[in-house]
């Protein structure tokens, strides 16, 4: 069998009516990435979501998305700069065969009462699994679900 892969890279960028503090809360607390990342909440069948959120630390997940294939999600945080940045690596397995393995970048910045998120991906895509269409919009979708999620709480840091 010939393996083959296929890189891409890609950004969003999204501008949140809430400050850097609760914007970074919610990537680096596994109670909240339990909502708004890939949670039953989204109508996920999630085994297990674990976090260590420091330099070195990791981040595993596995669940069903929609009665899709049984995906993992596995990542291992590289630099923390606290309300400012966070580079991690991740792979992802679907149904145990591997499809992606990616480095991203999450920049957090201030905009007028807000904030702005910008996030930056460079992916390699595994054996022809070339999806970049589909990766983009889930991103796009899970930065619409953390939005909602962070304006319906009643709380704010």
């Amino acid at each position: 069998m010939t393996r083959s892969m296929t890189p891409a890279t890609f950004e969003c960028e999204r501008d949140f009516a809430h400050s850097v503090a609760l914007l970074y809360w919610a990537f680096t607390d596994l109670e909240a990435r339990k909502v708004w990342y890939g949670g039953r909440e989204r109508g996920f069948n999630v085994a297990h979501h674990t976090l260590d959120f420091r330099a070195g630390g990791a981040e595993s997940w596995r669940g069903q998305p929609h009665g899709a294939a049984w995906m993992t999600n596995d990542a291992t945080f590289i630099e923390i700069l606290p309300e400012q940045r966070v580079i991690y690596s991740y792979v992802m397995t679907m149904d145990d065969a591997l499809f992606t393995v990616s480095q991203q970048a999450v920049e957090f910045s201030a905009r007028g009462t807000g904030s702005h998120l910008k996030l930056t991906e460079q992916i390699m895509f595994i054996d022809r699994t070339d999806h970049l269409a589909q990766r983009i919009e889930g991103t796009q979708a899970m930065l619409d679900h953390l939005n909602a999620w962070i304006d319906n709480r009643e709380t704010t840091l």
